[in-house]
């Protein structure tokens, strides 16, 4: 910019002088753009670290001031996206994770131009990107990165105890009698968490049974690969864990195996990511397998995250700078990848081979031969209502009502009426 001649400033500013000394505050040359980010609390704490640390660059380098909130991604982090939906203020950018963006299409903004940028260098997203943030033909959110779930356990005591490692969910079982008896039972949720689902629908799938069928109406959660699932749940809730479940959050199965609990857990490898950088006693004990396999396959849970930009922002350009700087510098994500050590993977097809896993042996289950991955709700089409579903926890108040004394049948035939009625609304 030129120099302003006192003519041209008198003549622009819409005071002139009388203005500047009415409010004793000089006219800027141009007024620092503003964004906001708000994230969850990521189970790889060094990842937030990197991502503020990024952001700080990210301001120096571009002028733009960014402002990164953390919050729980349970409820809190759904209460403040509803509150921020019907204020229509808040935040300029959040972190969703799955079917989200279905859930709040008509309130974010449209960015295929983002996603079709970062496609054409790095490849198309990935399926469960696609599912989670490809809403009716139009990108709601922008891929970021993934988590796949696997089996994580304590090898050391499966060595000392000549156990061996289970290859289906029904040879979970004879371990995981034998994991209770040396005080090291099996640590899965069963309680109104993300966790808690992340397990039952691999079970379910593994025994052939599904909540909504591929045509995305028809509720099919009354079968007999539902039957198998639940019978399995309350075998292995009585002679495999301990009652603590029930009320499980979703960082408690990290813990339990972590403070030398739980001999066997599922879950991201972020259990083993954190005892290693605390270094905890517990870390070198911990290795992962392959995940398990049933009757009906060997399915597992895969976590995408994607950002999204809310309709309401005034900063929507700036919030998409933010992203590009994020994911489309390839360095800067190589570096944001690198700093989950593993539990936050990228989500585009030509850098799934990433160097990320091949950082630590430990990481070799991630490769997932032979694993048919999903998001929830598999094999029903994503859409608000799987959404909806999911965030009711209906599948794991099924699975705690049938381990609390509810028949196995009467458990489904309630599963069954909540799941119509989300359907049906």
């Amino acid at each position: 910019m030129g120099p302003v001649s006192r003519r041209s400033f008198l003549t622009t500013t819409g005071a002139g002088l009388a203005g500047v000394l009415a409010t004793r505050v000089p006219p800027a040359r141009g007024q620092q753009r503003e964004i906001s980010y708000l994230c969850w609390n990521n189970f790889a704490p060094a990842s937030d670290k990197k991502l503020a640390e990024i952001g700080q660059r990210f301001t120096k380098d571009t002028g733009i001031k960014l402002k990164i909130d953390h919050i729980s991604h349970m409820g809190p982090q759904q209460a403040k996206y509803a509150s921020e939906v019907q204020t229509q203020a808040g935040h300029d950018m959040v972190e969703m994770r799955m079917h989200f963006p279905w859930l709040y299409e008509p309130q974010l903004v449209d960015v295929s131009d983002v996603v079709g940028e970062l496609e054409k260098k790095y490849g198309k997203a990935i399926g469960s990107s696609y599912e989670g943030a490809h809403v009716h033909g139009v990108w709601r959110a922008v891929p970021q990165y993934h988590g796949m779930f696997v089996a994580t356990y304590r090898e050391d005591l499966f060595k000392k105890a000549s156990l061996k490692v289970p290859d289906t969910w029904e040879e979970l079982y004879t371990v995981g009698r034998e994991l209770k008896k040396m005080g090291n039972p099996v640590g899965i949720p069963i309680a109104q968490n993300y966790d808690s689902i992340s397990t039952a629908g691999p079970v379910l799938w593994s025994f052939g049974g599904l909540e909504v069928d591929k045509d995305g109406k028809t509720v099919k959660i009354n079968s007999p690969g539902t039957v198998q699932t639940v019978e399995w749940y309350k075998k292995m809730f009585k002679d495999c864990m301990e009652p603590e479940v029930l009320s499980w959050s979703d960082a408690s199965n990290n813990e339990s195996i972590q403070q030398g609990k739980a001999g066997w857990i599922h879950n991201p490898v972020s259990a083993y990511i954190i005892a290693k950088q605390r270094k905890l006693v517990t870390a070198d004990g911990i290795n992962h397998h392959r995940s398990l396999g049933g009757p009906g396959g060997r399915h597992e849970t895969d976590t995408p995250r994607h950002i999204g930009i809310w309709k309401f922002s005034k900063n929507i350009e700036a919030s998409k700078e933010w992203i590009r700087y994020l994911l489309g510098k390839r360095e800067v994500y190589d570096e944001y990848i690198m700093s989950g050590d593993a539990f936050n993977l990228p989500t585009y097809e030509k850098i799934q081979d990433h160097p990320v896993l091949r950082t630590d042996p430990k990481y070799a289950a991630l490769k997932g031969e032979g694993v048919q991955y999903h998001t929830y709700g598999w094999p029903a089409p994503a859409s608000d209502k799987v959404q909806l579903i999911t965030n009711s926890y209906i599948l794991p108040n099924m699975i705690a009502k049938a381990v609390t004394g509810t028949s196995t049948k009467d458990a489904i035939a309630w599963a069954e009426n909540e799941m119509k009625k989300i359907m049906a609304g």
